[in-house]
């Protein structure tokens, strides 16, 4: 019998007690909404406040380990060429083989995500069946009916797509039906499609949720959800026409600030689909996830575990100067995004000094960067725009796929036109002290991205750390740009407001070195240093046609969701996996089914060819 089917023999409230009323959307009435007595299967689904706590329960499943943490990120983004492993390089060694992709139907990540999967889908069956019969208010019936077959859409989306064929399960299982088969891959996507296109026509849009309902399902996200489904299934038309409805419902735009997104101020916003939410309690416990503490940086100051690290061919993929690179990729000397001015320490046993600055935990968080309030983010407008685009070029609509592509683009210049092909980055405190000049006032350094020029070798790139005392090679600090002085990142900003593409502009950078003698002592040196830089255009419209539009549209989708665990099930549907990823061959399109499964399946269970 199968490991994840014996939860099946659990009482309903078993499966539901537990996290009955716990569903954290955005912090607010759910958390008041605590059991009343003791409840059991005999009791439980027979009010509509049962309706609610158990369609929370299939919700609360979002933010558990084994569905969107650590074995997840293994099979998303440590898998792509996105990120590596992260942490130390003995630290997690299944994670490894996910990166190295000499992974084997034993390795723990896949026996995790499936447990984790069908026990969301489980929740929803049980709400499903249950709630039908229950005497309550129609139209909550109806939402909360949409809202769990979404989720077990969500749910088989990510299984269908790691696993191929997988047991099809849609009402909670007998004891004569444990031992199951896997469905064919095709009817997998039928439920799917089936699942939302019932939620389309259940759910209310997003703005008719109250502020303490948001992180619910809604029509928008089963409408996005639906067109990356048919996406994956070349099935562009079709896919197109759910993108647009999207689009043209009047519930979404883009924020104006990308970084922003990823900050507190950007939960539930204008561009937010679909995202799971998370609090930080005082006490702990049910309302957080551990997706951003296993990402966190991993440091005595910090609150990370250092894993899932953003790659160096991933920083390198970037076009020159732009801001998503410095919004997705944290280094070390930067500040933390939390605002607590603490830096992102160099740790020497890490061997890839990157960190995802998306998903950075505060450093406040009480009781830890376990229970914070990063909250996950599944499906943003922006990816519906990449989705209609890439349906739209597939439908013969070059026209209209350059036009999504360009509205993504257009935003991501954060409102200029030129850059210099570096990234400025405000100077903490204690990297001034450092250097010495902490006394001067606030500082301005550059991190070069585009590895050419007089400067190339320097900025963040050319750190390096001793334990006693902590020095830098070389990094130059930006004091002018056209003649007006930068204490700031806005304040480089601004300077480029008024320059033109092509402009030769004049940069006054005084460039810090160190060098130390072996013994603890360090010699500083300073060189006032001019330059001038020619302004080149940020991130200009894509004009392209015929293939070459083609891979614009999935060159801006890596740069627009880097390291939000798209990436490598995007190499895949393209066709792209096995010349973009090392070590890739054609059986890793599929993950093998987990060993564990196909031994407790009596003989129903087949595995993936090749494994």
């Amino acid at each position: 019998m199968h490991s994840f089917l014996i939860r099946h023999r659990l009482s309903i409230s078993a499966a539901v007690l537990v996290l009955v009323g716990a569903l954290v959307v955005s912090g607010c009435d759910f958390l008041d909404k605590s059991p009343k007595g003791q409840q059991t299967s005999g009791n439980f689904f027979q009010t509509q406040e049962h309706a609610v706590q158990g369609t929370n329960a299939t919700y609360n499943l979002l933010r558990d380990w084994q569905v969107h943490v650590f074995s997840w990120l293994g099979v998303t983004d440590i898998a792509s060429d996105d990120a590596t492993k992260g942490s130390t390089p003995s630290d997690a060694s299944f994670l490894l083989e996910l990166d190295e992709k000499s992974f084997g139907p034993s390795n723990i990540a896949f026996e995790g995500t499936w447990s984790g999967y069908y026990s969301g889908i489980y929740r929803a069956n049980v709400a499903i069946q249950n709630i039908p019969s229950i005497d309550m208010e129609s139209r909550l019936k109806e939402r909360l009916m949409g809202e769990n077959k979404f989720l077990r859409g969500y749910y088989y989306f990510f299984l269908v797509r790691a696993y191929g064929g997988v047991p099809k399960i849609t009402a909670p299982l007998q004891p004569d039906e444990f031992e199951q088969s896997r469905a064919p891959r095709d009817t997998i996507y039928a439920l799917i499609e089936r699942d939302l296109n019932d939620a389309i026509s259940s759910l209310p849009p997003k703005s008719q949720y109250s502020d303490s309902e948001m992180g619910r399902a809604t029509k928008g996200a089963a409408e996005g959800l639906l067109a990356k489904v048919h996406l994956f299934q070349e099935e562009y038309n079709e896919a197109l026409a759910h993108a647009e409805n999207v689009i043209q419902s009047g519930e979404y735009a883009l924020y104006e600030d990308y970084w922003g997104i990823f900050r507190e101020s950007g939960e539930y916003s204008s561009e937010s689909v679909f995202e799971i939410g998370a609090v930080s309690l005082e006490t702990g416990g049910e309302g957080s996830s551990q997706y951003a503490q296993v990402q966190g940086v991993r440091g005595s100051a910090n609150n990370g575990w250092g894993f899932n690290q953003p790659s160096p061919d991933l920083e390198q993929s970037y076009e020159p100067g732009d801001p998503r690179n410095q919004a997705t990729i944290l280094h070390p000397w930067e500040e933390l995004p939390d605002g607590s001015g603490v830096v992102a320490e160099v740790n020497p046993n890490i061997p890839n000094q990157r960190y995802n600055e998306k998903v950075q935990p505060s450093v406040e968080s009480p009781g830890g960067s376990g229970n914070n309030t990063v909250n996950i983010r599944r499906l943003r407008y922006a990816d519906v725009l990449l989705i209609a685009a890439e349906a739209a070029y597939q439908t013969g609509n070059g026209q209209a796929a350059r036009g999504y592509l360009n509205d993504v683009r257009e935003r991501a210049r954060e409102g200029r036109s030129v850059t210099l092909g570096l990234q400025p980055e405000n100077m903490a405190s204690q990297l001034a002290a450092t250097l010495g000049v902490s006394e001067s006032g606030p500082h301005v350094f550059a991190r070069y991205v585009d590895g050419s020029g007089p400067a190339a070798q320097a900025g963040l790139e050319g750190f390096s750390f001793s334990t006693d005392p902590v020095r830098v090679n070389t990094v130059d600090v930006l004091e002018t740009v056209d003649g007006t002085e930068v204490t700031t990142r806005q304040e480089y900003r601004d300077a480029l407001s008024g320059i033109s593409e092509g402009q030769s502009v004049p940069v006054e950078v005084t460039r810090i070195t160190q060098e130390s003698d072996g013994d603890g002592n360090v010699t500083t040196d300073v060189q006032s240093m001019s330059m001038a830089v020619t302004a080149a255009e940020l991130l200009p419209d894509v004009t392209a046609s015929g293939q070459a539009l083609l891979e614009a549209i999935w060159e801006e989708r890596r740069a627009e969701l880097a390291m939000e665990q798209h990436r490598y099930f995007d190499l895949i549907r393209q066709g792209r996996a096995q010349e973009e990823l090392e070590n890739f061959q054609s059986r890793h399109e599929v993950y093998p089914i987990p060993q564990s499964e196909i031994d407790l399946s009596g003989g129903a269970m087949s595995q993936n060819d090749g494994y």
